[in-house]
């Protein structure tokens, strides 16, 4: 087996991108139509701390736990704890945030870790929040939604994001973003 077909039967992709931009719909369709296996910090990492907690999972207390573990174990904490379950093959992991998570995956994977940064407008993304109604969003005004941004979870985002390998627009339709899925598939040999 060559080393290009090697590296890309063991690849993981990395989401970064703010709130409701359409990480999980990327990875979605990256798992569906790629057989990508799904990872994601709130559904397989945090989520299942705060419910052997018996705390409300809420947009809230995933920040404070995130933060608080982060604090004790450092930034790339969730990433350590998520590359656990990580086995060869192809995986796609939403919702990066900390430029120590892209670290930690570059250390581990090396050029079988790609990034994608997954943009899309402020007031589409507040749509979308609204429409899903997740986390406690469901009633959030723009403004409220907008403040979320500020979280210490949500400032790092930007920035993390401008390390991307790759990046994919959200902005339309499901069809336009699977489009731009399969336009990248292609340039990795998927």
């Amino acid at each position: 087996m060559d080393k290009a077909t090697e590296i890309y039967k063991n690849l993981v992709l990395g989401l970064v991108g703010k709130r409701a931009c359409g990480k999980d719909a990327v990875a979605q369709y990256l798992s569906k139509k790629y057989s990508f296996v799904c990872l994601d910090y709130t559904n397989d990492i945090l989520e299942p701390i705060l419910k052997e907690k018996n705390e409300q999972v809420t947009r809230e207390n995933l920040v404070k736990l995130s933060m608080s573990l982060r604090k004790e174990y450092g930034n790339d904490i969730l990433t350590r704890k998520i590359c656990e379950k990580i086995e060869p093959g192809l995986w796609v992991i939403s919702g990066v945030r900390f430029r120590e998570e892209v670290e930690y995956f570059n250390h581990k994977f090396g050029d079988k870790f790609k990034l994608i940064s997954v943009e899309c407008d402020s007031r589409i993304r507040y749509e979308r929040a609204i429409k899903r109604g997740i986390k406690g969003e469901a009633k959030l005004s723009y403004e409220e939604f907008l403040d979320g941004e500020n979280l210490p979870t949500e400032q790092v985002i930007p920035e993390t994001m401008q390390l991307a390998d790759f990046t994919i627009n959200n902005d339309g339709s499901f069809a336009k973003l699977h489009e731009e899925i399969d336009k990248l598939m292609e340039k990795l040999r998927i």
